[in-house]
């Protein structure tokens, strides 16, 4: 086949519903492949439907209601066993209802029962080892019973399906990345004795569940793990665990108590501190509402705080020298920031989403200000911006809609590294830019010079530390 019509095969796929036969024989109603092995069969679809968004749904249903896979089936005089089903089986099958798996079944493919939206119970087989990737995705399923000889639950599993609890067997030692990721109704989790891993994304956006106990035996929290976990209060992170990603706990709005086990290896929580704390470098990793940062942290991480909706202060010790991105995402309570002399620089996005930030002085010691850093913090009304920046990302003030004034301590801007539209969306013939006495010069570039009122300052030694000078 010429490139053309392989092109012209492709956009037709890409605009109409394809069905595909897969299957070697039927029988009951059942669709069936032989296996290798000349014994044994694998159950399949009958119509494997592949369709674009917004095409007509295919007039061909599938499965549909109750069905019960048998153990053996016959065919042409001669008797397999059924070990495996296919994947993608049942996928899209919205009128299925209840499936019985036989104990001969030991293989279930990908996503053999995803999108099945009116899914209610599936029985699996006991020698089953591993709820493959996409398995139960978006199905219907509020509960289900994981086999005692299941190892791993796999990527996407039962994300966004209607699950309610879910209990995993001590077999289990690992769960992939976003297994259960949207499950907004699931309320209860109960984790295998010997879970070594939870993956990134894993538990995200789990709205309803209110508790968690982690075992043991866990060695391993992925990046945003429990992300947006909004029901979550307390946090206990056992002596086991060694590895916590960034934002594991972000967005869980009521969590007001996060503990480390004394006997830890690599995190700490110093000082009643309700914080994760990586304790070799000094950083937080992960903290909360009621965050109390310790005088020895030496780095907010990324995410560290994201999403604290309820923090209402943002208290940073002279000890910390970077703000990671993100660090303080969608921190809507938080009205003042002040950067001490000590940290050097402002990670990307660190302080974007702080609707009631209204003022920001950001010391001499900071060298650089990171993307988007305070993009559309709406109600900001003065930044004071330090007299050792040396970069600032593109649109690190962008959208600050009621600033008032800057005060800026640089005093030759053209040294400093600008990127991008930094002061888009500021109404510059209101906001006054305060500039050091005798450099307005200095300021005749682009992006300072949109500033229409530009007026001199000196500093002084008593607070507020500068002085407006008239014109």
């Amino acid at each position: 086949m010429n490139s053309l019509n392989k092109f012209f095969l492709g956009l037709l796929t890409a605009i109409i519903p394809v069905m595909a036969m897969a299957y070697d024989f039927k029988e009951g109603g059942l669709c069936f492949n032989y296996n290798e092995d000349g014994k044994s069969v694998t159950m399949t679809y009958e119509h494997l439907i592949m369709f674009a968004y917004d095409a007509p749904a295919p007039k061909e249903k599938g499965y549909i209601g109750n069905i019960v896979i048998p153990s053996v089936v016959n065919h042409d005089g001669k008797r397999y066993t059924v070990t495996a089903i296919d994947r993608e089986t049942f996928m899209c099958n919205t009128e299925l209802e209840r499936v019985s798996i036989p104990s001969t079944v030991t293989t279930i493919g990908m996503g053999a029962f995803s999108h099945c939206s009116r899914l209610k119970e599936v029985v699996l087989p006991p020698d089953l080892t591993e709820i493959s990737d996409y398995m139960f995705a978006e199905s219907g399923l509020n509960s289900i019973l994981i086999p005692a000889k299941v190892k791993s639950i796999g990527q996407w599993a039962f994300s966004s399906s209607s699950l309610k609890s879910i209990y995993l067997p001590n077999s289990v030692t690992k769960i992939e990345k976003s297994a259960f990721s949207g499950c907004r109704w699931m309320e209860e989790v109960e984790f295998s004795n010997k879970l070594e891993s939870i993956g990134e994304a894993a538990f995200s956006i789990c709205t309803s569940l209110k508790t968690i106990t982690l075992p043991s035996t866990l060695k391993e929290i992925g990046p945003k793990a429990f992300y947006e976990c909004s029901g979550i209060e307390t946090i206990t992170i056992p002596a086991s665990v060694s590895s916590i990603g960034d934002g594991a706990f972000s967005s869980c709005r009521a969590l007001n108590s996060i503990k480390v086990e004394k006997k830890n290896k690599k995190y700490d929580s110093r000082n009643k501190c309700n914080a994760i704390i990586e304790t070799a470098t000094n950083t937080l990793v992960a903290g909360c509402k009621d965050t109390k940062i310790p005088n020895s942290v030496a780095t907010i991480e990324a995410e560290a705080f994201y999403g604290c909706y309820d923090l209402k202060k943002a208290d940073i010790p002279t000890s910390v020298t970077k703000i990671g991105s993100q660090a303080f995402f969608y921190c809507k309570s938080i009205k003042e920031v002040v950067i001490p002399e000590s940290v050097t620089s402002i990670g990307e996005r660190a302080f974007c989403g702080c609707d009631s930030l209204e003022t920001v002085t950001i010391s001499n010691s900071v060298k650089r200000i990171g993307y988007a850093a305070f993009l559309h913090d709406k109600k900001i009304k003065s930044v004071i911006i330090g007299s050792g920046v040396t970069a600032i990302d593109e649109w690190a003030f962008k959208g600050l809609d009621n600033l008032e004034y800057i005060i800026c301590k640089i005093e030759d801007v053209s040294n400093v590294k600008m990127g991008k539209n930094v002061f888009d969306e500021i109404d510059k013939s209101k906001c006054i830019l305060y500039v050091p006495k005798g450099s307005k010069d200095n300021f005749g570039i682009p992006q300072w010079e949109d500033f229409k009122n530009q007026l001199d300052f000196i500093e002084t030694v008593d607070p507020p530390y500068y002085m407006i000078l008239p014109e």
